[in-house]
């Protein structure tokens, strides 16, 4: 049933001020004085806003009951977060990536045509660095060689492995490492392990500036065609040459038992010291696109012969899964919660440079202020902390109550998807995803938490519990002991 708002500020200021009369008497003129107020601090007209503005006036009137309450909650979107100083060279540490001043979980995005835009407009590296770091990210992941728009061919480009240095270089100063994967098709390269020779030979000279080296790119895709020999020694040539991470390949393949048996058989005998997987991308169940955000599950346990350290390399593009914040915001912090070191944000502006700049993304800007929120919040060592999700044989978990409030394995129309977690003693990190209806976290913690909603970066509150988390305030949320 719907709150009444405070009886003595009725009384008081209905007639004056009252966000629900406006709404029934003048709609219009409500969405003109949000329209205002979200000029007046600076911010882009917004519809997401002005919907959320409406749910406030109709349903939380105990909260907003004014519409000076309602107006004065829309703020100034935060001056965004500054890159993370080049701290020595990154390496591994266990399940995390680190540099001279600790473990951080790594959040990327790809954009395999940057050398092509350093050769030819780096006006294009200058868009894509302010929005990468204004979204809290440290590293993009670029293509030394591939033939769609905005290739590079080793083949034809004079001094090749100039503009590789001038790339690293360009998004080093921008405040952005490089993940570098070396090879695409086979065709386009002549003598894989002499190249990958030269390859450490650029990643040594900008040693603090790459934080990832991967040989090929799905190299068992029918248009890659390489041999599992042919990526293990071009592995072990560039090992014998560079220190910097190095990750074979992920496999192409739609189903998780394929793709951990073809890393397994991949990574034996390989001085390979990281792990990227491309998890399945299916949606085509109850689920949906929550399906694809929890697949780094798989990885929370050491894979087979694969190293330890798991990288989410490239999972489904944003542009194929409805383009849903959440759903974004969601995949790498719940990767990290499975143990993952870094994740790497995908979509199509990331492939083709003929689609233009990840801006004009029509929710880039909201992505943009839920990222940058929640990635200076995760705790540095993440990766490292136990893994867990409620039920039998599953560790841990802070909030046990939630496993009757699995909509995708209960006959509930309410609750959410999943709700993995990692704990360290008691502390812990928890994404909640795929939220119907409402869910409620009933455990009153040892320590308080902050629920922050992975659709607009807003914290929903600070408390140590219960708690009854809405769906009107977005589909996932993060919840993180403070």
């Amino acid at each position: 049933s719907m709150k009444k708002p405070d009886y003595e500020w009725w009384i008081k200021h209905s007639h004056t001020d009252s966000a629900f009369l406006l709404v029934c008497e003048d709609p219009f003129l409500f969405e003109q004085a949000v329209k205002s107020r979200l000029s007046e601090v600076g911010r882009p007209d917004d519809q997401g806003i002005i919907n959320q503005a409406l749910w406030r006036a109709i349903h939380e009137q105990d909260r907003f009951g004014s519409m000076t309450s309602i107006l004065a909650a829309i703020q100034p979107i935060p001056e965004g977060p500054k890159p993370r100083p080049f701290w020595g060279n990154l390496r591994t540490d266990h399940r995390a990536i680190r540099d001279d001043h600790g473990p951080f979980p790594m959040v990327g995005l790809s954009a395999f045509w940057a050398p092509y835009a350093v050769q030819h407009d780096t006006k294009e590296i200058d868009t894509l660095a302010e929005y990468a770091v204004g979204c809290g990210m440290s590293y993009v992941r670029w293509f030394g060689a591939h033939d769609w728009p905005g290739g590079i061919s080793p083949k034809t480009t004079p001094n090749y492995f100039s503009l590789m240095d001038r790339t690293i270089k360009a998004l080093g100063e921008r405040g952005l490492r490089s993940e570098i994967t070396l090879f695409t098709r086979h065709h386009m390269i002549d003598d894989p392990n002499e190249m990958a020779k030269e390859w450490a030979e650029v990643v040594n000279d900008n040693r603090n500036k790459v934080c990832l080296v991967e040989i090929v790119n799905e190299w068992n895709h029918p248009h890659n065609n390489w041999s599992d020999n042919e990526v293990r020694e071009a592995g072990v040539i560039f090992k014998e040459h560079c220190g910097a991470p190095m990750a074979l390949s992920a496999p192409a393949a739609e189903a998780w038992e394929y793709m951990e048996e073809r890393l397994h058989q991949l990574y034996a005998r390989s001085p390979a010291d990281v792990t990227t997987i491309h998890f399945p991308r299916r949606s085509d169940t109850a689920e949906g696109e929550w399906r694809w955000v929890r697949q780094p599950w798989h990885a929370r346990h050491k894979i087979g012969s694969c190293p330890a350290l798991t990288v989410d390399n490239e999972h489904k593009r944003w542009d194929k899964s409805g383009d849903n914040v959440a759903v974004a915001a969601s995949a790498p912090i719940t990767a990290f919660i499975a143990g993952c070191a870094m994740s790497t944000h995908h979509d199509i502006y990331g492939v083709h440079i003929n689609r233009g700049p990840y801006v004009q993304h029509p929710k880039a800007g909201q992505l943009m202020q839920v990222l940058s929120t929640v990635i200076p919040l995760l705790p540095d060592d993440l990766p490292n902390w136990e893994s867990c999700r409620v039920g039998a044989g599953g560790g841990p978990h802070p909030f046990p109550n939630l496993l009757h409030q699995h909509w995708s394995f209960e006959d509930i129309d309410e609750g959410v998807s999943r709700a993995f977690a990692a704990v360290r003693g008691d502390k812990f990190a928890m994404t909640l995803t795929g939220v119907k209806g409402g869910v409620t976290l009933h455990e009153v913690q040892a320590r308080p938490y902050r629920v922050i909603s992975l659709e607009n970066g807003e914290t929903i509150a600070e408390t140590k519990g219960p708690i009854r988390l809405s769906a009107a305030d977005g589909e996932a949320f993060y919840v993180a002991t403070i």
